[in-house]
């Protein structure tokens, strides 16, 4: 069980999914053409994965957390998408997991909460000599994208969870500065970054089911102060904005690593 265990559901529910220029730009620079066998490791409900599998001819999906895995399961089912397969397993076990060969492995906002140089060590065992590692991940927002709405969440949290709340719920990560460093020193060091924009407009129950979906105010966290969170919250942002329509630019960004 990990941290995103009571998170799942709304992780699979209210988590914007990615821009499909994304997909576009994966498929033309790695040159999916449909006969390629991907892994997204780290892979949630799969959020990545269900759109992958459209360009792929099997995508292995890998998490540690089966509730996530289970929410991903259903939501294959219900657009009838066959050719994923669903492991649990910790990213530390890849090489156990008895993988193909992999001509290309995504992670999207995984990577960091993982032992980064073994895994890069493990995936040169496993990905083609021509293969790809993409880690794609929300890059930081300038202070003119930053979302005024966001302060009222932070502010609530505080109030229901106190100042520390992100240092004290989420998991362990590593610094998302260091991560170019670490695939520089890697069998997969020449890198390539291409970024999007993603123009988003949440409704008032969107938003706040958002914040269930997150490590540090998951259902678990909250436990019985949900129902004071959650009315707290919708009162707060109403105040702040009564038209219900909250937008934010969120920018996407993708690191193509390749070997030399």
């Amino acid at each position: 069980m990990t941290a995103f265990v009571s998170a799942a559901s709304a992780y699979a529910r209210y988590r914007p999914q990615y821009p499909m220029a994304l997909f576009a730009g994966l498929a033309e620079h790695v040159g999916l053409n449909g006969t390629q066998t991907a892994l997204d490791l780290g892979c949630g409900p799969g959020t990545l994965t269900l759109p992958l599998a459209a360009l792929a001819a099997h995508v292995h999906a890998v998490d540690l957390e089966p509730a996530m895995l289970a929410e991903g399961r259903a939501l294959a089912a219900a657009d009838g998408i066959e050719n994923i397969t669903w492991t649990a397993s910790d990213a530390a076990e890849l090489l156990d997991l008895q993988l193909p060969p992999l001509d290309l492995c995504v992670m999207g906002k995984s990577f960091q909460w993982m032992n980064q140089a073994q895994l890069l060590t493990d995936l040169d065992r496993l990905v083609t000599p021509t293969g790809t590692v993409v880690l794609i991940s929300t890059a930081a927002r300038s202070t003119e994208t930053r979302p005024d709405w966001l302060d009222v969440i932070e502010r609530t949290c505080v109030t229901f969870l106190g100042p520390d709340y992100l240092q004290a719920n989420n998991p362990v990560a590593h610094p998302a500065e260091g991560r170019d460093e670490v695939l520089r020193a890697s069998p997969f060091s020449t890198l390539h970054t291409k970024t999007w924009e993603q123009r988003l407009t949440r409704t008032l129950d969107e938003l706040v089911g958002l914040q269930l979906s997150f490590a540090h105010t998951n259902p678990a966290v909250l436990g019985d102060r949900q129902p004071a969170f959650e009315r707290a919250l919708r009162e707060a942002l109403t105040a702040h904005n009564p038209t219900g329509a909250y937008k934010s630019v969120v920018p996407i960004e993708a690191v193509f690593a390749t070997r030399p």
